[in-house]
């Protein structure tokens, strides 16, 4: 009796030792899982931030090139680059990294649909499977655990607030999104030089809000002006009379690659597609007296107008990178669409108060040749275009027209974007 009693009691203790060490494994994966998750969110999150990085890399290119090729490579550049001390994400990565190894897809309409027909304006990259090595959550028998990111970008609502803008403010209509101009079409724009002498569709008031004197204007017309201007909302800012010819072409005038007084291409980089209508041997546009323009014999009304270089052989250009500089930071560079301004549109009603000018909003222009310096009044040739990436604070209301930002959406797709 006593010898089976002894055993039992040696039975009962191996027993609980084989739960106690049960119990330790469970708990211990229990409190590795915990951990691994504490992980994996943070991975989680640094996979979402490349995704972020990648979509509105994409879109950027997208928008300033109009090739979804340009825009994979982008996105391709982003990848790699981010991928640079990520090791779990370098990992997964093939080498070399090409388009053809990207999740990557183009919509022309948000919500994303890659079935709508249109021109691609807004990119989807997704990030799938990415592993992550477990570490105590293998005693639960987890080896590794894997996350996931996407992200849609593409250009915003029109501004409400546009920090990037030439300082001037172009007469328009109440009429919107596009003030009573045309897209596509040319048009004059003409420098007022005095505040009371009236106005006409297409005259522009200088605004005055950096300071006074050539130096000024110069910096200011060639990207430097740093003010942003609400451009909704009625509001006012002051404006001042002259002409001011000289500074401001010079001003304008480098993004075709044209510099005086100063002015460097280190702090204001030509466009990357400088060359202008007036390259012999095309004839530059120039205005009748009537407001008529004319390029050699030929009037010009459209865009299509306009003979070589114009904007359809420049936008396929871009596309093709076939720059008349090489694209930043090669030596030499230029910068994309520096020939396609923002200009705040205003109510410029009679009587006008130099103090206040009310806008009513703001649009866009490709300008199509350098200003003269010559002269008494400060003449801008441009085609209106129906936007433009500018930078700023996009307004509550969606739709096309006017400036814009490239900025990211939320992914229907994804809880995380």
């Amino acid at each position: 009796m006593r010898s089976q009693a002894l055993h039992h009691r040696r039975r009962e203790r191996g027993s609980a030792l084989l739960l106690v060490v049960i119990a330790a494994a469970a708990l211990l994966g229990v409190a590795g899982l915990a951990l691994d998750a504490s992980r994996l969110g943070y991975m989680k999150a640094r996979l979402q931030s490349v995704a972020d990085a990648m979509a509105l890399a994409a879109a950027k290119r997208l928008d300033q090139t109009g090739s979804t090729t340009a825009a994979c490579d982008a996105a391709r550049d982003s990848l790699v680059a981010n991928a640079q001390g990520f090791k779990e994400l370098a990992q997964s990565l093939p080498s070399p990294v090409t388009c053809g190894d990207l999740d990557i897809k183009f919509s022309s309409e948000i919500p994303f649909d890659v079935t709508k027909p249109g021109t691609a304006r807004y990119v989807r990259v997704f990030l799938d499977d990415i592993a992550v090595g477990a570490s105590l959550a293998q005693a639960l028998g987890f080896t590794t655990l894997e996350v996931s990111a996407s992200a849609v970008a593409g250009p915003s609502a029109p501004l409400a607030e546009v920090c990037s803008v030439l300082p001037i403010a172009v007469c328009g209509t109440a009429q919107k999104p596009n003030f009573g101009f045309v897209p596509g079409r040319v048009y004059l724009l003409k420098g007022k030089q005095n505040i009371g002498d009236g106005t006409q569709f297409g005259d522009f008031h200088f605004l005055s809000m950096s300071g006074s004197g050539a130096s000024v204007l110069r910096t200011d017309f060639a990207g430097g002006f740093a003010s942003c201007i609400v451009v909704s909302g009625g509001t006012s800012y002051p404006i001042k009379p002259g002409g001011n010819v000289g500074p401001v072409a010079q001003g304008v005038n480098t993004r075709f690659n044209q510099y005086a007084s100063g002015l460097s291409p280190a702090l204001y980089p030509p466009d990357v597609l400088w060359k202008d209508t007036g390259q012999p041997p095309v004839s530059p546009i120039s205005a009748n007296p009537d407001g008529t323009l004319k390029q050699g014999s030929n009037t010009i009304v459209w865009g299509t107008d306009v003979a070589v270089p114009n904007r359809t052989d420049y936008l396929n250009r871009l596309a093709a990178g076939n720059y008349d500089s090489p694209l930043l930071p090669a030596p030499g560079g230029g910068a994309l669409l520096r020939r396609e301004v923002a200009v705040p549109i205003a109510n410029c009603t009679a009587p006008i108060n130099q103090n206040a000018l009310p806008l009513r909003g703001a649009a866009c222009f490709f300008l199509l040749q350098r200003m003269s310096s010559s002269g008494t009044t400060s003449e801008l040739i441009g085609e209106f275009l129906t936007g433009c990436e500018a930078t700023g604070t996009p307004g509550p209301n969606p739709g096309d027209g006017g400036p814009y930002v490239i900025q990211l959406f939320r992914d229907p797709s994804s809880s995380d974007s």
